[in-house]
């Protein structure tokens, strides 16, 4: 006798190997594309071992990095990690599962808005894979790449179960709250796809109750994944024993502790930040024609939607409604930054880039509902849309490939460097390697100089500040850089022994390294001044 549960895993597993039969070309386009772009733009980093900044500190998340993932309630990284890739931080595993994982998310917005040119896909592709997030996280956090890039996943998985199925807002809960549970910045990439595609429904002529409806929907999706997460957080932290840190940029209580009017300000300044970023992103382009673009782009696509929204058959409810959803795009796109209370860097920011995917879908659709009657302005517009993406995108694969160069020559710079520290210190009477505590004070100056020509744009990118792998001056940074890279059984300080020494009056009158007596003993501890200032 077959029993109901045995019936319904062969419906699932039919449903699946039907849904993979008919997609099977969408998706290998997905993947070509999306590892095209990937290649081109990220391969640099994937196979060098340019470890700075986090990526030192968190080489082994066994030793630092899962306990701390847990109380920024990112609660399921450790298990992921110990799934798919371990510990360790490996670059080329974590860049191919990343590019797989950003595949998926590719192919699950070409299903969620019906996309079948071939060249819009490739572009979308592009759009998820050469953009300033992916850079700044691949160059310098490359140990949260692959777990960022399946929250996107998920996250866009969510918003297509909720648009697929009847109840799918239900079905969206669960990869919802797994999403937060990786990286929380991502819940605005689903809040930002379900804007756009119930501005693109009201375009296209949907009534007001019907997208109003969806749109309630998503919320409860939402909701209830935000109630899961929750759930889980206190599961994890019971059986962990750790807690949620609290106070800092990236902790999940900053917005309770801030009065309404520091909240509303908050907004403003999110609004306002997001079209600051997208036309001032850092990129090889000159910020002028960047600027530019930008403005062409905003006017090209706001006509088409406005001309759109003036016709007599889209009704005023309607109208109203696809403009309020428009204003609120740029309060999705940085929600996070709303809940931190005021902070958001490039990693928090991959739903900014969608506005580049709302320009090609709107391009797109224009010409598809014949909404300007002459070829030339149809085809026109998409030409131009296509163009200025383009260009935006080239720019970000340049910007890619010269961050990774930078952090290259930084490595090799900053190995040179304590290389020659380390003999320097083995040199001083009294020193024992692997018994005497070592302290070093200071930032090297050149550092924090950003002196390299034709990198200046680079620095302004997260985790590229200065111009040394120990971009983080503390005690447990450079015990990970002796231990993995230099592989030196020197031992530091610890942290209290460390801060006093920063504030001694005889480090204070040291010189900094080079000089003679830069590096020596103070009470049975190893100094090593690299400089005066501190970052």
């Amino acid at each position: 006798m077959v029993t109901v549960s045995k019936r319904n895993r062969w419906i699932a597993a039919d449903w699946f190997a039907d849904f993979f039969e008919r997609n099977r070309n969408g998706m290998f386009l997905c993947v070509i594309a999306t590892f095209a772009w990937g290649l081109v733009t990220h391969a640099y980093i994937f196979l060098h071992s340019s470890f700075s900044h986090d990526s030192l500190n968190e080489f082994n998340a066994a030793v630092f990095g899962n306990a701390w993932r847990i109380q920024l309630g990112r609660i399921f990284v450790p298990a992921y990690r110990l799934l798919v890739r371990e510990a360790i931080t490996l670059p080329w595993l974590i860049g191919v599962l990343s590019l797989l994982y950003i595949s998926a998310a590719v192919f699950l917005t070409v299903k969620l808005f019906g996309i079948r040119p071939r060249l819009l896909t490739a572009l979308i592709a592009g759009v998820y894979t050469a953009n300033i997030t992916v850079t700044a996280t691949a160059a310098t956090y490359i140990h949260d790449l692959d777990c960022n890039m399946l929250a996107l996943a998920l996250a866009v998985l969510a918003v297509y179960l909720w648009k697929r199925f009847d109840k799918g807002f239900l079905y969206g809960m669960l990869p919802l709250c797994v999403s937060m549970g990786l990286y929380q910045s991502y819940l605005s990439v689903a809040i930002t796809l379900v804007i756009l595609y119930l501005v693109l429904q009201l375009l296209d002529g949907h009534p007001f109750a019907e997208v109003f409806g969806k749109g309630l929907k998503s919320l409860g999706m939402i909701v209830g994944a935000g109630v899961l997460y929750y759930l889980a957080i206190q599961l994890v932290c019971r059986i962990t024993g750790l807690s949620l840190v609290s106070g800092t940029y990236n902790s999940m209580d900053s917005i309770l502790s801030r009065p309404v009017p520091e909240i509303l300000y908050t907004v403003v300044t999110g609004y306002i930040q997001v079209g600051y970023k997208l036309c001032t992103a850092v990129s090889a382009y000159p910020g002028g024609l960047v600027l530019a673009v930008h403005i062409v782009m905003v006017g090209i696509s706001g006509a088409v939607v406005l001309f759109r929204i003036v016709q007599r058959e889209i009704g005023v409810p309607e109208k109203l409604l696809a403009l309020l959803l428009l204003a609120l795009v740029p309060l999705g796109m940085n929600v996070t930054y709303i809940l931190t209370g005021g902070m958001s860097h490039d990693l928090m920011q991959f739903a900014f880039w969608l506005a580049y995917l709302f320009v090609l879908l709107i391009a797109w659709w224009a010409v598809d509902r014949k909404l300007l009657r002459k070829p030339v302005l149809q085809y026109g517009q998409r030409c131009a849309a296509v163009g200025l993406v383009f260009v935006v995108l080239w720019g970000n694969v340049q910007t890619a490939n010269a961050a990774y160069l930078k952090k290259d020559l930084e490595q090799q710079a900053s190995l040179s460097l304590l290389t020659r520290i380390v003999y320097r210190m083995e040199d001083c009477p009294g020193y024992v390697t692997g018994q005497t505590p070592v302290v070093f004070v200071g930032m090297p100056d050149a550092a924090l100089e950003n002196q390299v020509a034709g990198f200046e744009r680079l620095y302004e990118m997260v985790g590229n500040e200065i111009g040394y792998a120990l971009g983080v001056a503390g005690q447990s940074y450079y015990q990970a850089y002796f231990d993995n890279v230099l592989q030196n059984p020197a031992v530091m300080a610890d942290e209290g022994t460390w801060f006093r020494f920063r504030k001694d009056d005889r480090v204070a009158a040291m010189p900094c390294y080079p000089a003679e007596g830069s590096v020596g003993m103070l009470d049975g501890v190893m100094i090593v001044k690299l400089g005066e200032r501190f970052r």
